[in-house]
């Protein structure tokens, strides 16, 4: 590969570092909504281990789901961080390997190239694998809500009898 041409060198890094920045984005909303169900396990928490009639049937219901929840997330952001983590390395070897072509051939590179091409695969993996666990603990978020809307509104009808 000839340096001499900035768009090779692009092309071998910028899928990596387009990842990473996804990626990034994803360990970001993750981490929010992460903390989100968190204090709703916490509130829930509170409200059982608390005295008097204050404690509504569905929050029994909503605990398990909420610590379905809670997994959930905290492995999708374990995946992300292996993912972040592979993309940085894959990036990082395929410059390693943009440069040292000039003055190095043979084994040296197709190893830096696997290393690369490695890294990439194992972070793909990684990312579609957090993705996926994402899509699971928000159905498991809607199913959650449609508990809540429906008690709410039985509740709102036994008050207006």
């Amino acid at each position: 590969m000839a340096l001499s041409n900035p768009f090779v060198l692009l092309s071998y890094v910028g899928g990596p570092a387009l990842l990473t920045n996804a990626t990034g984005l994803f360990i970001l909303s993750t981490s929010n909504r992460f903390a989100r169900a968190v204090d709703r396990a916490r509130f829930l928490a509170d409200r059982l281990s608390g005295e008097g009639s204050a404690v509504r049937p569905h929050f029994r219901m909503e605990m398990p789901e909420v610590q379905r929840r809670v997994l959930l997330m905290g492995r999708a952001l374990a995946c992300f961080y292996v993912a972040a983590s592979a993309f940085a390395i894959a990036t990082l070897a395929s410059i390693a390997a943009a440069v040292l072509t000039q003055e190095v051939q043979g084994a040296v590179i197709r190893t830096v190239y696997g290393l690369s091409l490695t890294c990439g695969g194992i972070g793909f993996c990684a990312f579609i694998a957090g993705a996926a666990l994402l899509s699971l603990e928000s159905r498991t978020a809607v199913r959650s809500l449609a508990r809540e809307y429906a008690e709410a509104i039985a509740h709102a009808a036994r008050k207006d009898v």
